[in-house]
């Protein structure tokens, strides 16, 4: 006999026994054979909460905030905090919206003329709020109801200067003149305008008299004067004067006084920003991916968020025809992200940076809303799975998912794949991953990840929900009414509507849907007749349908009495109420005679809306003595 082997008698106690499970909140397990998942696990954990150990609750209802503004899909969807004010910011169908925060719609767009096809970022800092879209002039705002383009053009004609005789200190040389348009309101300055002119003196007792074409650019408002004198070998344009922009087409400045040696230098670090797709405010810039060149990360000015210089960028050296798919900031280290690849853009200041690819990292992200900050470290949604990355390495979250990520990944368009978003949800301890098509229904959902559950037990506990969110938005920042502060919306994929998560039992009004389907028991070789069921569970209103499947037939579904219409002691008036007993209450139905075979799994479905939860099950069986001497 070979070494290791042993043998056993193929016979079983003929009598009652009962297979129970104590705890449903371990989470999914799709990777193993069905007779393989531990007794804790699920295949199916649909709407059910993990956050209370011990109890599968029907995890917490969601809520309309707002109406539908359109049936279109958002492009994009964001809370922003500046130092002055904080409101939601949705992009669809090229406009740009702000939904006041008792979710009432003002139809007038604050902004437009957006891509229509493009997703549509923001990035933000204490000042100001930047739209990016990969197709149009970035736009900016500082009250989020008036917007202007980020950045400032400079001039591109010439001043006309001429001479007149007045009260002047100039000498007679030969002067080079400039000037740059300024928004006073943020004190940013466009670059110097592209051709200097010139002008020459050969008398003293003259002024210059100059005149310079007007901004049509909205935000600017005043007009600030360069020079400097070319004869005294003067090599920089300094400041000379400013001021407001005159009406009409022009404006008028007088130059009698070459005192600015000691004045400021012209702006050259101050241009327009290219055409960028999406980004980050990180160690005192903004930094963005560039729509032309997507393996482009460029970066703004220090302390400058409207200035991009043009030679401001880094072009990473991705392999395999990838290109930037996200960023996302991590303490000093910003991580960017391919499909498979990261680097790393390590900064020990706001002027020292170090590229370096990140070596322990095992993929990427497939969008730039499929990253989200988790702790002490980076969820990434990959093609490969989900991964959280510390800086050094990836661990893998996903691993008993693998069968349904996969299923998503293969049968989904591309274009939807790159539109997964992703959330922590601090709050709840949740990371919530919306994906296109939930396994295995093919409908999109939602994978959620319980970190309470997962840190106790040491394996990533998944559950999912039926809810396809095409967009999150986590209200993170300084809210002004208390309370606020950690409230998670959505919108669908389905139309331009805001939605309230984690709020009451139901289902914006409906009853809600919650699915467990647990492990498959085997018996062996030897067959079993399967008798009848027992479950424990909390008293509520709504209903249970509890479904046990032996060899793959199902047994029909069979309703439970689960205490719909009675009290819980500690929620109604004693003497005048029906109640239902404790807290935890069993329910027993027997099985059909057809119950017979050597596996069994048990489904159970709640329909409600109330906070109703499964405590424990168990099937009761009766094995054959001996296994069967015939095939089947």
């Amino acid at each position: 006999m070979a070494k290791g082997l042993k043998t056993s008698r193929l016979v079983a106690q003929s009598e009652y026994q009962a297979i129970a499970v104590q705890d449903l909140t371990g989470g999914l397990d799709l990777r193993r054979s069905p007779t393989l998942v531990p007794p804790t696990r699920s295949v199916v954990c649909r709407n059910f909460s993990l956050a209370e150990p011990g109890a599968l609750r029907v995890r917490a209802g969601w809520a309309s905030f707002s109406s539908n503004l359109s049936t279109k899909v958002a492009q994009g969807a964001k809370r922003i905090y500046l130092d002055s004010t904080q409101g939601t910011l949705i992009a669809t169908d090229g406009n740009l919206y702000l939904l006041p925060d008792n979710g009432v719609w003002n139809s007038t767009a604050v902004a437009s003329g957006l891509s229509t096809a493009n997703q549509v970022h923001f990035i933000f800092n204490q000042d100001l709020v930047g739209v990016f879209d990969g197709a149009t002039t970035p736009i900016k705002s500082t009250d989020l109801i008036t917007w202007t383009r980020l950045g400032m053009a400079s001039g591109t004609v010439a001043t006309t200067n001429t001479l007149s005789s007045q009260a002047s200190d100039l000498s007679t040389s030969e002067f080079a003149i400039g000037y740059t348009y300024k928004d006073r309101g943020l004190s940013f300055e466009s670059d110097i305008n592209t051709v200097i002119s010139t002008i020459s003196l050969t008398d003293t007792g003259n002024a210059i008299i100059v005149n310079v074409k007007n901004s049509t650019d909205a935000q600017a408002d005043a007009i600030v004067l360069y020079a400097r004198n070319k004869t005294a070998g003067e090599t920089v344009l300094r400041k000379v004067s400013s001021g407001a922009q005159s009406a009409g087409v022009s404006s008028t400045f007088v130059i009698n006084s070459s005192a600015w040696s000691a004045n400021d230098e012209a702006p050259s670090t101050h241009g327009v920003p290219p055409l960028l797709s999406f980004g980050v405010s990180w160690k005192n810039r903004w930094w963005a991916r560039s729509a032309e060149f997507p393996t482009r990360l460029y970066f703004s000015e220090i302390f400058q968020p409207q200035g991009w210089p043009a030679l401001y960028f880094i072009d990473l050296p991705f392999q395999n025809g990838e290109h930037i798919h996200a960023i996302v900031p991590q303490g000093d280290t910003l991580l960017v992200m391919g499909l498979s690849q990261i680097f790393l853009v390590i900064g020990q200041t706001s002027l020292d940076f170090e590229v370096r690819p990140s070596l322990g990292a095992q993929s990427g992200a497939v969008g730039a809303n499929a990253v989200a900050l988790v702790e002490a470290g980076v969820a990434h949604a990959s093609a490969e799975g989900v991964f959280i990355f510390d800086g050094a390495t990836d661990r893998l979250l996903s691993n008993d998912l693998t069968p349904g990520w996969r299923d998503m990944v293969n049968a989904s368009p591309s274009t939807a794949v790159a539109q997964i978003a992703m959330v922590y949800d601090w709050h709840e301890k949740e990371v919530r991953v919306s994906v296109p098509r939930l396994y295995p229904t093919a409908a999109p959902g939602e994978w959620v990840l319980d970190l309470n559950r997962t840190r106790e037990q040491d394996v990533a506990a998944w559950a999912s929900t039926d809810r396809g969110v095409r967009h999150y938005i986590f209200w993170d920042g300084d809210e002004a009414v208390t309370g606020n502060r950690g409230k998670l919306q959505t919108m669908p994929s389905t139309a331009v509507r805001v939605i309230t998560e984690n709020e009451g039992q139901s289902a914006d009004g409906s009853d809600m849907s919650a699915e467990y389907d647990g492990p498959t028991f085997s018996a062996g070789l030897n067959r079993a007749r399967f008798t009848d069921l027992h479950v424990e569970y909390e008293p509520h209103g709504g209903s249970l349908t509890a479904e046990t499947v032996v060899d793959g037939v199902s047994q029909g579904q069979i309703p439970l009495a689960i205490g719909a219409g009675l009290a819980v002691y500690g929620t109604a008036i004693y003497g005048t109420a029906v109640y239902g007993g404790s807290g935890r209450r069993k329910a027993y139905t027997p099985l059909p005679l057809g119950s017979d075979g050597r596996s069994a799994q048990q489904k159970f479905v709640y329909e409600g809306q109330e906070s109703f939860a499964l405590y424990t099950y168990g099937i009761g069986m009766v094995p054959e003595r001996h296994v069967r001497q015939f095939s089947e």
